[in-house]
């Protein structure tokens, strides 16, 4: 597996709202002033389920859209974020299917929008709105280094890597 799901939904993600003109994108692990207008996606990858060992994982993402207040008025800002929100709606083409379309090493099963934060305005005269996506996936089985070792019985030494 190249990455880990988390940084793969981030990937996926970022890809699907790279399209939106003068919206910069980060992601969770990026350090540094962000500038505005931003999204920022945070993945967290939850507990197994369907029992331990299985390799399906719930991943919550939130993805924070902000703005400068003293630039942008709240109709333009509420306007702006239908925007990111159009991106991964669609009547034809399910979220989990334009997920999936933007990761190789990571099968997804279902995504959907769980829910959204209020628009805020902040003490440093910034909007901010949130939006919760919850995916439920697993690495993929093709990619995941397994299928490269031998089980037979006189390389049993190469077993002991996994465990």
């Amino acid at each position: 597996m190249n990455n880990s799901v988390q940084i793969n939904v981030e990937d996926a993600l970022e890809n699907l709202l790279v399209n939106i003109p003068n919206l910069n994108v980060y992601k969770t692990n990026r350090v540094g002033a962000k500038l505005f207008p931003s999204a920022t996606i945070s993945a967290s990858v939850g507990g197994q389920l369907l029992g331990n060992y299985t390799g399906v994982y719930e991943v919550a993402v939130t993805i924070d859209y902000s703005d400068t207040a003293a630039k942008i008025s709240q109709e333009a800002f509420d306007s702006e974020y239908c925007s990111i929100f159009e991106a991964f709606y669609s009547e034809t083409t399910p979220l989990f299917t334009k997920i999936q379309n933007n990761i190789i090493d990571t099968k997804v099963y279902t995504a959907r929008i769980t829910g959204q934060t209020p628009t805020i305005k902040t003490a440093k005269r910034a909007w901010q709105r949130g939006l919760k996506i919850s995916l439920i996936c697993t690495p993929s089985e093709l990619d995941d280094g397994l299928r490269s070792l031998n089980f037979s019985q006189r390389q049993n030494s190469m077993y002991v890597g996994v465990i």
